[in-house]
């Protein structure tokens, strides 16, 4: 995994195990979106949460994604700051039906191949892929702030 500028990191969970800066929990500056095996549901905290709650991710399944705010555009980027599902709390944990579950881990996969394409517009792909599942989560986390 290498991360793609500006400063996003996707891929499958399994293989955190072997990169040191997940494993440690050193994700300060990050948000991450998770969908761990257990695919209805999905996990969205900060990289502090991540560190100080010292999730066990070792031999998961499923997909991830951590991005800093420079990913984001500045105005979405403050509006992502504010919303309850990346608060340091319980809240972040959302559930999904069968469906929703499926067409988020599509949306995973397609994060995932464009990651490594040599698309030049990739970045503005991706974003709409990470748009597009903080939506999932919000619509499920009973609309959120």
């Amino acid at each position: 995994m290498k991360a793609t500028a500006p400063h996003i990191y996707t891929g499958k969970l399994d293989s955190l195990a072997s990169i040191s800066r997940f494993a440690a929990g050193q994700l300060p500056g990050y948000w991450v979106i998770l969908q761990p095996g257990a695919p209805d549901q999905l996990l969205f905290m900060t990289g502090y949460s991540l560190q100080s709650k010292h999730w066990s991710l070792a031999g998961q399944g499923g997909f991830y994604c951590a991005f800093t705010p420079l990913f984001m555009p500045e105005k979405l980027a403050r509006r992502i700051k504010q919303l309850s599902i990346f608060a340091d709390s319980d809240e972040g944990t959302v559930k999904l039906s069968k469906t929703q579950a499926s067409a988020v881990m599509k949306i995973f996969e397609l994060l995932l191949a464009e990651f490594s394409s040599d698309y030049a517009h990739k970045l503005d792909l991706m974003r709409t892929y990470v748009i597009q599942i903080i939506h999932f989560g919000l619509k499920n986390a009973g609309g959120g702030s």
